[in-house]
């Protein structure tokens, strides 16, 4: 092939891929493998079923979002043809889920078996006007209309939207999850950013013997923009529903990747699962996102399996990154910068203002975060993540604006709070909210989630633990002892579901 990196589209690229070597493994999964030329057999009769149920070109669609080979034929499909992708979460209860596609009004919805049958979501999709596809199966993949919904229903649907490829869903950490539609324009300088490599405009495209292991859901930005990474760069992939310690470390040991993405709920149970050193020595490094990673579990791990832990900060508006570590940042820094999460990319910068204030702050102070990056235009966007900027221009994040807690007047920061519980020797993972309080306002409480085996301390060895290690505003009123923490599907602490848990 003589294709380069840079095709005139994503479309013509994703062409120029698919071009390549259609007898080629595509998708691994535990039932069965996919080639090439299977993906795109089915993602043509996908194509044709949609031109036949009379769906608009730039009609968004929606793909209900899991990690099988079904699902990647789907998406792939929807790109190659120049379709916007709307996600669906396929974790919703059934009447949620229902509520979802009656909100989306999409002019069509593709889903596997399991999709469809949802109790209700037949009926739910009529509502919304919307045709159904099936696509199932392993090796083989059959596509077909879903009965009652080979065409397009009435109107109103959701407005065309050219130019856009997909939307992202934000993590729900702190709610419902937004949808921030992606253009292509932007996504494709995301793709090329994410290839981390200098790779020159005349380096042929070539099919990667190197497979992308992908277990992050789809449905969350992480694992929809490593299915994307993966078809941008010719990859095959190695799907996994959900993540287990010990079979992702086989598959590493497998496939011999030089590198991994897991985020720090993903790092600290392959040290709980004890896999062996051997089954990650082919990888260099390790990124790791989404959430804090605790600067002693890092330590333990690179200390344990000789692979350095390159932490990103992604905000939620930006795909692609914004900020990160490097392997020789790593080697200078890696001791003394524990707790930061990297320099910005080239094309990003950034600021930290004065909370409701358009002041600048000096370097080492904490401030609001600003976000300026060429793929996303001119503007400086304004995040609610608490952060500083130091002399080196390491960028140290201190929690989000809006989960700091007032108590009489001094501001807690639950991440601080919950950094500290950690270290207490047998808890797994811990996480603090603010509680009403009559006289002060607020007051942090804590959750503790304790390793398996492991007895419950008593609350006044956890407040005295506190005590030694915080200022005495920031130590917690109560300890709620959880056997699991809430999560979302990219494993970060639901705040809305942990304040549930503890009744606020």
């Amino acid at each position: 092939m003589s294709e380069t990196l840079h095709h005139s589209g994503l479309r013509a690229h994703l062409g120029a891929v698919f071009a390549l070597a259609p007898a080629a493994l595509a998708v691994e999964t535990a039932a069965g493998s996919v080639t090439w030329g299977e993906l795109a057999r089915a993602g043509d009769e996908v194509e044709r079923l949609l031109v036949r149920a009379g769906v608009d070109a730039s009609a968004p669609i929606g793909w209900v979002a899991r990690n099988r080979a079904a699902s990647v034929a789907v998406f792939a499909a929807l790109v190659r043809h120049g379709r916007m992708v709307v996600p669906l979460r396929p974790n919703l209860a059934p009447a949620v889920f229902c509520d979802e596609l009656a909100a989306q009004r999409l002019q069509a919805v593709i889903g596997d078996d399991d999709d469809w049958a949802v109790d209700g979501v037949v009926e739910a999709a009529a509502r919304a006007g919307s045709a159904g596809l099936l696509v199932t199966g392993l090796s083989t993949l059959r596509v077909a209309a879903v009965p009652g919904l080979v065409e397009v229903g009435p109107p109103p649907h959701r407005a065309p939207m050219p130019g856009f490829v997909l939307e992202r869903l934000t993590s729900g950490t702190t709610g419902t999850p937004k949808r921030i539609p992606v253009h292509e324009d932007v996504l494709l300088p995301s793709l090329r950013s994410g290839e981390q490599k200098s790779a020159g405009d005349d380096e042929p495209l070539r099919l990667k013997t190197s497979p992308a292991l992908l277990f992050k859901p789809f449905s969350h930005a992480g694992g929809l923009f490593g299915l994307m990474l993966a078809l941008f760069q010719a990859r095959p992939m190695v799907l996994f529903e959900k993540f287990v310690a010990r079979d992702w470390a086989e598959a590493v040991r497998r496939h011999a990747p030089k590198s991994a993405s897991l985020v720090p709920a993903m790092i600290q149970m392959i040290m709980e699962a004890e896999v062996p050193p051997d089954a990650l020595k082919s990888l260099r490094a390790i990124r790791s996102g989404t959430a804090p990673l605790d600067p002693q579990l890092q330590v333990d791990f690179e200390q344990r399996y000789g692979v350095p832990i390159l932490v990103d900060y992604g905000a939620a508006e930006f795909i692609g990154g914004v900020a990160g570590w490097t392997l020789s940042d790593h080697r200078e820094f890696g001791a003394s910068k524990r707790r930061s999460v990297g320099r910005p990319r080239s094309d990003v910068s950034l600021r930290v203002l004065a909370p409701e204030s358009t002041q600048a702050l000096p370097r080492g102070q904490v401030g609001i975060l600003h976000i300026k990056c060429d793929r996303f235009g001119p503007d400086w966007h304004v995040t609610n993540d608490l952060a500083l900027i130091d002399e080196d221009g390491f960028l140290f994040l201190h929690g989000r604006a809006d989960d700091a807690i007032n108590r009489g007047g001094f501001k807690i920061l639950p991440d601080e709070v919950a950094a500290v519980l950690r270290r207490y020797p047998g808890v797994r993972d811990a996480a603090v909210a603010g509680a009403p309080d009559a006289r002060l306002g607020q007051v942090p409480v804590a959750a503790i989630e304790m390793r398996a085996g492991m007895p419950r301390p008593s609350a006044s060895d956890l407040e005295a633990f506190a005590r030694a290690h915080l200022t005495a505003y920031m130590i917690p009123k109560a300890f709620h002892f959880v056997d699991k923490l809430p999560r979302t599907a990219s494993m970060k602490v639901s705040r809305p579901e942990l304040k549930k848990m503890l009744g606020l």
